[in-house]
């Protein structure tokens, strides 16, 4: 058995991917984890872009198939899916494994085998029936962001550049510093979300770049928290925004007539999620 080649992350990445590739080739009598189709071959791609963030955010040293330990993949899955539901969770344990056996098949070394994700999924098929917490969609919405233009006006911009474009925090915080390198002719272009999957442009008003362009003091994510719980009296976080971001645009778009289940495709889309849109956006909805 063999490492990746490649003296960077990225070129172990294009060998695995390499190494896996069989489209084409019929699986008809055949059981092996080959790459068969450009749909598998995205989430792959993904999948192991995925690991390597992981590998670069916990400055993890060395071939990407070596650093693919029990140890590591526990912190690994245990921060990829701390937002993802019950059936999000199962799906995305079993893919990755699906995707190490093809590796192990391509003669990679890999030193986790089936046991350790079987064990996984069944640790999730035996977690509690998940509570669903409703109510957080943030209520007042746009009052809440003028209350925070009065306390700090560069979190009035993050707040209402979040539930304006569905962003994440940190997103918000970095499309805000970095004005110039994303916004072009009122689009926001090119803004990298989680798990390195890119947002589709999305439009921007003229107004509301206005704000950027003069917000100076950025403030930090948890200054910015606190800034939040206070207006709120400790009610909502950054990220409620994205469930009043969901909540405003799903029924707009039901009420354009856009058929309900394309209306939850392109919610999530909006949302920059890369896997499951439909279920997502219900996860979304029914929490808001």
């Amino acid at each position: 058995m063999a490492n990746l080649r490649g003296s960077s992350l990225n070129r172990q990445i294009a060998d695995a991917f390499h190494r896996m590739e069989s489209f084409g080739v019929k699986r008809h009598g055949s059981n092996d984890h080959l790459t068969h189709s450009g749909a598998v071959a995205s989430k792959r791609e993904m999948y192991l872009r995925d690991f390597k963030n992981f590998m670069e955010n916990n400055q993890i040293d060395g071939k990407l198939n070596q650093a693919i330990t029990a140890e590591n993949m526990d912190k690994f899955l245990e921060q990829r899916m701390e937002n993802l539901s019950r059936t999000s969770r199962e799906s995305y344990t079993r893919s990755f494994s699906s995707m190490l056996r093809g590796l192990q098949e391509s003669n990679v070394s890999i030193d986790l085998d089936k046991t350790y994700f079987d064990q996984k999924v069944a640790e999730i098929k035996e977690m509690p029936s998940e509570e669903v917490i409703t109510g957080r969609a943030v209520k007042d919405v746009e009052n809440v962001i003028k209350e925070l233009y009065s306390t700090r006006y560069e979190s009035g911009v993050i707040s209402e550049v979040q539930y304006s474009l569905g962003l994440r925090v940190s997103e918000a915080i970095e499309l805000v510093q970095n004005h110039e390198k994303y916004i072009d002719h009122n689009e926001v272009v090119g803004l990298v979300g989680k798990g390195n999957h890119t947002y589709e442009p999305k439009d921007i008003s003229p107004q509301l770049v206005a704000k950027i362009m003069t917000a100076e003091n950025i403030p930090s994510q948890s200054t910015y928290r606190n800034d939040l719980s206070e207006v709120t009296d400790n009610q909502h976080t950054p990220h409620d925004f994205r469930y009043s971001y969901a909540e405003r645009e799903y029924h707009s778009k039901i009420e354009d007539g856009v058929e309900y289940h394309q209306a939850l495709k392109e919610v999530s889309e909006g949302l920059n999620h890369s896997l499951e849109r439909e279920s997502m956006t219900l996860y979304y909805l029914k929490r808001a």
